[in-house]
């Protein structure tokens, strides 16, 4: 499996070690039929994205915190 997520946050040691637990997982829902290999390739054809609460924080808090109050 090729790697697939890069999380900059993470060393280059501490990615692998995620990588590969990530594999084993994924080898065991393979092994005991929970994932097929259907299941696996549309995965990882998948795009990402923020979930929509995420994205829209700013927007939560915008008017609540940084609203200029006129007195």
């Amino acid at each position: 499996m090729s790697e697939f997520f890069e999380a900059k946050s993470l060393t280059p040691e501490e990615q692998k070690k995620l990588s590969d637990e990530i594999e084993r997982r994924i080898a065991v829902r393979l092994e005991d039929g929970t994932l097929t290999e259907r299941d696996i390739r549309e995965i990882e054809e998948m795009r990402l994205r923020p979930l929509p609460d995420i994205q829209d924080v700013q927007n939560v808090y915008e008017n609540h915190l940084f609203k200029v109050e006129h007195k």
